[in-house]
């Protein structure tokens, strides 16, 4: 079967490259794309508050292309990725803390946003954004320490109680 777009006439299986990502059309006619890179995953092994960067995620269930090592996603190729971090944040169990923390490209920190847990000491959050990568660009999350600012005593709980993901968008 072929396909004809503005004159140019796509007749076989063996591929047509659109940037760096390779498409194909199927057998079936069908434009079909290489799996994005994404990941997402959690940190299981480590109890109570912490504050951490790079954020480790020692549990994934995706890991797409095996672009995360555990610690730093690597963008495989220029796009917009999007990021998101979520958990419980904890000023500890007397209450009283706060605390910072955003998304790192390249070991910089690009935005940021604060949680305070001082009328309680647990505060579910959440910070997601777009950022665009070149290829090579690292990505990571900074929990309340440097690069992020920091305030207070309050971490991130790190025993399943959190959730992280990076994927390409377009």
């Amino acid at each position: 079967m072929s396909i004809n777009i503005n004159g140019y006439s796509l007749s076989n299986s063996s591929g047509l490259t659109l940037g760096t990502a390779g498409t194909i059309i199927n057998s079936s006619g069908l434009l079909t794309v290489p799996n994005l890179p994404a990941m997402f995953g959690a940190q299981t092994n480590y109890g109570g508050i912490h504050n951490q960067y790079p954020w480790q995620v020692n549990s994934t269930s995706v890991n797409v292309n095996s672009n995360w090592n555990g610690t730093v996603f690597t963008c495989p190729v220029a796009g917009l990725y999007c990021m998101s971090l979520q958990f419980l944040f904890s000023g500890g169990y007397e209450g009283g803390g706060s605390g910072y923390f955003g998304p790192v490209k390249n070991g910089t920190l690009q935005y940021f946003t604060y949680s305070n847990c001082s009328v309680d000491y647990w505060d579910g959050t959440n910070f997601t954004t777009l950022i665009p990568c070149s290829a090579g660009d690292t990505l990571s999350w900074a929990v309340n320490v440097a690069p992020a600012p920091v305030g207070g005593a309050a971490g991130a709980y790190g025993s399943n109680h959190n959730g992280a993901t990076i994927w390409l968008i377009g």
